[in-house]
């Protein structure tokens, strides 16, 4: 084989030389993609604790009592644009609603902890769940003892009867 006409190049070169063309190649697109893999994950994780920041607190406007997310007023816009600043400053989700909480009210958080009397509105459901399956299960049970055992023939029969049943049998057979 010749490459632009000058002298012969050994084909085993040649395929060694393409094969290295495409190692480097591919390493070259999957630095690219692994670029942007991480870019694309920075940008989720700060669009996901933004998410959180918005959905786990109130707006302090005095409208009707809705998260910074749900609510169309200017404060709600102003307070989102502060926790981006701070996000992107390095705060942490924790450190921003601490703060929030801390200048607005500890009754602007929209997550109820788990704790006192809130206690009793994460037991209850469970609560009230097993409370009804115990319901069901005692109907169940005693639907199935007061049902009527099965009259299932009895298996074995009498000679009696079978010698009854034959010759009624042979009758049938002599008049057709």
């Amino acid at each position: 084989m010749k490459i632009l006409n000058s002298r012969p190049v050994d084909k085993n070169c040649f395929f060694l030389f393409v094969i290295v063309v495409s190692f480097i190649f591919a390493s070259i697109v999957t630095a690219q993609a692994q670029t942007a893999d991480t870019d694309t994950s920075k940008d989720f994780k700060f669009e996901y604790q933004l998410e959180e920041l918005l959905t786990t607190l109130y707006c302090p406007c005095g409208c009707v009592r809705e998260t910074n997310k749900a609510c169309v007023c200017g404060t709600a816009q102003a307070i989102e644009a502060r926790f981006r600043d701070a996000l992107t400053e390095g705060q942490t989700v924790e450190e921003i609603r601490t703060l929030y909480l801390k200048t607005y009210g500890s009754e602007f958080s929209a997550v109820m902890k788990a704790e006192g009397v809130n206690l009793i509105a994460y037991i209850m459901p469970v609560v009230i769940l097993i409370g009804i399956g115990g319901v069901i299960f005692i109907i169940r049970h005693q639907l199935r003892g007061n049902e009527a055992p099965s009259t299932q023939p009895d298996q074995q029969i009498s000679d009696e009867l079978q010698q009854q049943v034959e010759s009624e049998l042979e009758k049938y057979k002599e008049e057709n």
